[in-house]
């Protein structure tokens, strides 16, 4: 059974008087601290205690309670780490300890009772919600990062992946006792977010206990069974990352930024840092030799540090519009780049840049030697459809001969390219429920399998190929998982790049990773519809900044347009890129109005140091006031500050007390424009 937690570090032994569930499963719908279902049988109750190990390790207190069920052959070990932030982890170590085959039908990870608030309607006017709840709402393509609160109802309230751009994350607020709850599911595949309030009013006169009680539940989802565990095989489920604070918003996404960096994003930095800044060429621009040499001397005079060859390198020229179909045999197209690789990326290392290549290694095209030769390897959905239709090409990972080849190609274009970064895509369809494997009878859900598989490529690969940065995209955000992006060095968070989106966007990506693991991009995917470009490359400055093609081959770029371009990532390079990594992100203005927001966004990062920070005030669409009163949270009262206002390039010093308490009052005058204001202690 579930015992919940109290932000305020105790554990009370008076249930009577506790607001904490410790053991009280009559007072929940469903109490269990895990769900699983096994071949057809809900196995919520008949465990029998095993074990339990303490270990500590370097990330922390692991604590390992072993069951096992007495009715059927099947063990469980509850993981959970405890690393010093407020966030725990959970997972569970499932093994079939029978002689035949056990379909796993439905797991979660963690579930129970998460909190028990007495007298509840003392509490609240009529009408206003004990609880709110945030999440990300859009689960579209362009729509990643849409951050919204909403009043939970007093019934079952749930959210899924729905059609893969919303990342797996929620936060709830308890609105009358301060508490606030956040976690995140380490799952690429279809996930659940269940919650359950039951708190009907009236209290005793209706002859219930007055009291509200929450329990939740979080695992993936997908058709059963999701994985056939063989005799004597143990899997492991996916984690699930959650903590329970007394405090803001705020507090909530430092206590999980700290967390991921301390012990999920553990893998060591490719040639010792990070934060690169990018620049890449694809196939949406001319895609020459002769443009390939001219940016990259564009990058080179802007201060980019990484350039790499983006979609369409291994595509016959004119033949871009059917890009997919040539996915499979990873070959320079020697029409298209007659000296293959080697010059080019000669070229940019004698510019003083790395060199990196883009990859989409799941699916499959028609137009290649391998789909003569394994048409078979195409992941198959449930109603047939393989090569076409939703399942987009995508080769089925969950086999383990399909498995090998892509981790042996993968390492062989390293090897042949000589590559410093090697960029991941993954652009299937809307898979929706994902693909099936016959296995010992049953149609098993590729998801667990082909996600074991690729978690431990990938794994394998970083450690084979340690100076190698590892960058992930995925039809934009489609598989932004900490459960994948602690696989590689930082992630494309989305393809949607046009104000005011795109700052909604970096806001609500920015809550759910840290900010040095999120890629925004400037002059590409039609960002350059709207707002100037300041407005677009202030956006960068909190998180990872990645610039594209500027003008095209045989003319001249603006001097004004790449002067502000590279005045913006000298900046970054010197003043934002030393801290970011150890910082704090303040989202002033957390909940926007709005697919395509309006009014203020409001980001400020600043130094765990409080010696220096940045603020970028961005006025959206529709505003209807043309001041913003910034009230900075990262700094030192004690300290004096020097603050420049970038649109007028002014300073003045200023005191932490001022800027903290009383604020600084930003007016900018029209839709789409921006502010950026520094801040250095003297």
């Amino acid at each position: 059974m579930s015992t919940g937690w109290n932000g305020a570090g105790y554990m009370s032994k008076v249930i009577t008087f506790a607001r904490i569930p410790r053991l009280e499963p009559d007072s929940f719908v469903e109490p269990q601290a895990f769900r699983l279902e096994v071949g057809g049988m809900a196995l919520d109750s008949h465990w029998s205690w095993a074990d339990c190990q303490q270990v500590v390790e370097e990330r922390g207190l692991h604590v390992i309670l072993s069951l096992k069920h007495e009715l059927r052959p099947i063990a469980v070990k509850v993981h959970t780490l405890l690393d010093g932030t407020p966030i725990l982890t959970r997972w569970l170590e499932i093994s079939n300890t029978g002689e035949q085959p056990a379909p796993l039908g439905s797991v979660s990870t963690w579930s129970g009772g998460l909190q028990t608030t007495k007298h509840w309607e003392t509490y609240l006017k009529d009408g206003d919600p004990l609880y709110s709840i945030g999440y990300m709402t859009d689960s579209r393509w362009g729509g990643e990062g849409q951050f919204q609160w909403k009043p939970l109802p007093r019934d079952v309230f749930g959210f899924n992946r729905g059609q893969r751009h919303r990342h797996p994350m929620f936060l709830l607020r308890n609105e009358a006792t301060g508490e606030h709850f956040i976690g995140q599911l380490a799952w690429s595949g279809d996930y659940s977010f269940v919650f359950e309030l039951d708190a009907d009013p009236g209290g005793a006169v209706m002859g219930h206990d007055g009291h509200a009680h929450l329990s939740f539940k979080i695992g993936p989802k997908a058709p059963a069974p999701l994985r056939v565990i063989a005799a004597g095989e143990s899997v492991t489920s996916p984690e699930v990352h959650m903590g329970m604070l007394l405090g803001g918003f705020n507090d909530c996404i430092h206590a999980m930024h700290d967390h991921m960096r301390k012990s999920v994003f553990t893998v060591p930095e490719a040639l010792g840092r990070g934060n690169w800044i990018e620049m890449g060429l694809g196939a949406e621009v001319e895609m020459s030799e002769a443009m390939t040499y001219r940016q990259i001397d564009v990058a080179a005079e802007l201060g980019v540090e990484v350039f790499f060859i983006d979609a369409g390198w291994y595509v016959p020229p004119g033949d871009e519009h059917q890009m997919g179909e040539h996915l499979g045999d990873w070959k320079v197209d020697l029409q298209r780049y007659p000296d293959g690789m080697k010059p080019i990326r000669d070229k940019v290392r004698e510019k003083g840049m790395l060199f990196g290549l883009w990859v989409e290694i799941e699916r499959l095209g028609k137009l290649t030697e391998l789909y003569q030769a394994h048409p078979d390897w195409y992941s198959v959905a449930y109603n047939g459809v393989n090569s076409t239709g939703r399942m987009g090409g995508m080769i089925d990972f969950a086999r383990d001969e399909v498995a090998a080849w892509a981790e042996e190609t993968m390492a062989r274009i390293i090897e042949e390219n000589e590559l410093d970064m090697f960029r991941l895509d993954y652009n299937a369809g809307h898979i929706k429920a994902g693909g099936y494997t016959v296995r010992d009878g049953y149609a098993e859900n590729s998801y667990w399998r082909y996600y074991e598989h690729f978690d431990a490529i990938f794994d394998r690969l970083r450690r084979r190929f340690p100076n190698v940065i590892f960058e992930h995209c995925a039809s934009g955000g489609a598989r932004t998982d900490i459960g994948t992006v602690r696989r590689f060095s930082h992630t494309w968070v989305t393809d949607w790049q046009v104000a005011p989106r795109s700052f909604s966007i970096t806001n609500g990506m920015s809550m759910a990773l840290p900010p040095e693991y999120v890629d925004r991009l400037v002059a590409g995917q039609s960002g350059h519809v709207a707002a100037d470009i300041s407005f677009q490359m202030r956006q960068l400055l909190f998180v990872r900044p990645t610039v594209s093609v500027f003008h095209p081959l045989g003319s001249e770029g603006n001097p004004v347009q790449l002067a502000i371009v590279r005045r913006h990532l000298d900046l970054y390079k010197r003043f934002v890129r030393p801290f970011m990594k150890t910082g704090r992100i303040y989202h002033h203005t957390p909940h926007l109005d709005g697919f395509e927001p309006r009014g203020w966004g409001v980001l400020e990062l600043a130094s765990r140091e409080r010696d220096r920070g940045i603020a970028g005030l961005f006025l959206l669409s529709n505003p209807k006031e043309r001041e913003y009163v910034l009230r900075l949270r990262g700094l030192d009262r004690s300290k004096t500050y020097k603050v420049t206002w970038d649109n007028c390039s002014q300073s003045a010093e200023v005191s932490g007390f001022i800027l903290m308490d009383q604020g600084l009052t930003v007016r900018l005058e029209g839709a789409l424009t921006s502010e950026l204001i520094l801040f250095e202690a003297i």
